[in-house]
């Protein structure tokens, strides 16, 4: 007999050291992002691509992409607590207000929001800033919050850009924010009212929830215990919390135009997540599915079609 309670005693103990192992690992995993240069042309050869689409027309959009990168203007802006913020501006042909803010994911490199949805945005006549998120690209911060500081951010960014618009044009700025992104601009229209319109594209919708699939799909046991105690840690090492308030909780409070863009293949955030999340808003808003997109390849995926059809939406609505 006492040899199995010592032997229960050590494997309790045991796994109680593993699952602070996982715990803190999982923490700093998240407030600490690997920072990611400035995108080369896209290799795609790396993603999916629709059938319909001819490779000529898809790879012309990525080399388009990527020299509106490279030819972007470098600008920058201080937030509230004295970090330096970096990001790109590309202006519209003519002058005009509208300015389509695009805010990347956790494991973006910041420019690959432009590279992949600029050609179609310009096209458009809306201006382009691209902004790296704090602790990204050329962007300064120790950690990163998941909005509990770069929604912040986002309003200084608000207040810079307002001043790149040329005298005379009513400022009319629109957040496209994919995954984190989603949820920092949620969380920055709420707080601010300039922003007229949010494009969220595989939106972030609970941040414990996707905690708990990423370790599901690394067959760690006790995933939601285990996600929850990620997330607090992490608020903890930032300095903020993380998980709260969630999107679905501030989706409510949003009362202007939203559109919802969200891969069928998404391996981090069912669809039914972000179903539930656009039906959360006020008025619903509408849900646009990408066939066969997973989390990180939405824009590609969709192509220029689905690009089309979210600046239509947009177009319409201010």
């Amino acid at each position: 007999m006492k040899w199995l309670i010592a032997s229960l005693g050590f494997g309790s103990g045991l796994f109680a050291a593993l699952a602070m192992v996982v715990v803190e690992f999982g923490a700093w995993a998240l407030v600490m992002p690997r920072r990611i240069s400035e995108p080369a042309p896209r290799r795609w050869r790396q993603g999916r691509r629709p059938a319909s689409d001819p490779k000529s027309a898809v790879e012309g959009e990525a080399a388009a992409g990527a020299a509106i990168l490279e030819e972007s203007g470098a600008i920058q802006v201080r937030a509230a607590d004295g970090v330096e913020l970096a990001g790109r501006w590309a202006p519209a042909d003519g002058p005009t207000g509208r300015v389509m803010i695009l805010v990347h994911g956790f494991i973006d490199g910041p420019g690959m929001m432009m590279v992949d949805r600029a050609p179609a945005i310009l096209a458009r006549g809306w201006n382009v800033a691209a902004i790296d998120l704090r602790g990204y690209g050329e962007s300064q911060g120790e950690y990163s919050s998941f909005g509990g500081r770069e929604a912040g951010d986002l309003r200084a960014w608000l207040d810079a850009l307002a001043d790149l618009v040329p005298a005379g044009e009513p400022f009319a700025p629109v957040v496209w924010g994919r995954s984190m992104g989603a949820a920092i601009a949620l969380r920055a229209g709420v707080e601010d009212e300039r922003v007229r319109a949010l494009v969220l594209e595989a939106p972030m919708v609970d941040l414990q929830a996707s905690v708990a699939t990423v370790m599901r799909n690394r067959r760690l046991p006790m995933a939601p215990v285990l996600s929850r105690l990620v997330v607090r840690r992490a608020g903890r090492i930032a300095g903020t919390p993380l998980g709260r308030p969630r999107p679905l909780d501030l989706a409510g409070r949003f009362d202007r135009p939203v559109v919802v863009v969200h891969g069928t293949d998404d391996d981090l955030i069912p669809t039914s997540f972000a179903r539930r999340l656009a039906e959360s808003f006020p008025s619903p808003a509408p849900l646009l599915e990408v066939a066969e997109a997973r989390h990180a390849d939405v824009a590609r995926v969709g192509g220029r079609a689905l690009l089309d059809e979210v600046l239509d939406f947009v177009d319409r609505s201010i």
